[in-house]
């Protein structure tokens, strides 16, 4: 009997913590290797205001991405599901942004910058933008290749990354 290779997920939280401390440690030293300050100097109380709000509303994005998606779904499990016994989802925050969770934690890192004002955050930030955008990108085209034109009529609906207030029809399946 031949057994078969089933695909196995790898950890998703090893790449979580390797691309963090690796961005730290970038962002620590474009700020040495240029001889940017520290930390900006924008007064304290109006950044730690911006920074909560920016915090919250990052939380707030995030935690409903997650909820929509189920854990296992956020972290990637989806993939390794056959096409038929995948949803593409478009409801609750996904039918406000594609990218709610890029989108939440860029929210995340731009509150804790304008909280702490260290120079390096505004790079980490700066960074995992680029990160997230490109990994989105890579996304889309797993998603047009999954779901088609179920996914083509969500994509002309619902913006990439940063929700507009706009009234959207409702997408029909």
């Amino acid at each position: 009997m031949e057994k078969k290779n089933k695909r196995q997920q790898p950890p998703i939280w090893l790449f979580l913590i390797i691309f963090f401390a690796l961005f730290l440690l970038i962002s620590l030293g474009v700020t040495l290797l240029f001889q940017l300050p520290w930390y900006f100097s924008i007064p304290n109380i109006l950044g730690v205001v911006v920074g909560v709000i920016l915090l919250v509303l990052g939380f707030y994005i995030l935690i409903s991405a997650l909820k929509a998606l189920k854990l296992s779904r956020a972290f990637g499990k989806d993939i390794y599901k056959t096409k038929t016994e995948s949803k593409l989802i478009t409801t609750g925050i996904y039918a406000f942004t594609r990218n709610p969770v890029y989108f939440g934690s860029i929210l995340l890192f731009l509150g804790w910058f304008f909280i702490f004002l260290f120079t390096f955050l505004l790079i980490m930030t700066i960074l995992f933008t680029i990160l997230f955008y490109l990994v989105a990108k890579w996304e889309e085209k797993e998603l047009l290749e999954r779901f088609g034109d179920e996914y083509r009529k969500y994509k002309k609906i619902v913006p990439f990354f940063i929700p507009y207030p706009k009234k959207r029809p409702k997408i029909k399946k």
